[in-house]
């Protein structure tokens, strides 16, 4: 059986980073990088830390990290 993520993952950060590219009036560009991370209430992980890279015209997901600890530093933050 199949379990739901209970975080945001690869389609929302992307979001994210579209969105603030937006508000910042800049393009997408190769090598642009974003991360969430979230400390999660329950369930099998305490945290999560996605990544995404821009290749080319595409977004994709480089980092998913579930951690059984939680995190100090949560949010959104390109890199």
């Amino acid at each position: 059986m199949r379990m739901a993520c209970d975080h945001k993952g690869g389609p929302e950060l992307i979001e994210m980073a579209e969105q603030h590219l937006r508000e910042h009036a800049l393009a997408p560009a190769p090598g642009m990088r974003f991360r969430w991370s979230e400390n999660l209430d329950g369930g099998m992980w305490a945290s999560v830390i996605v990544e995404v890279e821009r290749r080319g015209d595409d977004w994709v997901v480089v980092r998913l990290d579930r951690k059984h600890e939680s995190l100090d530093d949560t949010g959104f933050v390109a890199l």
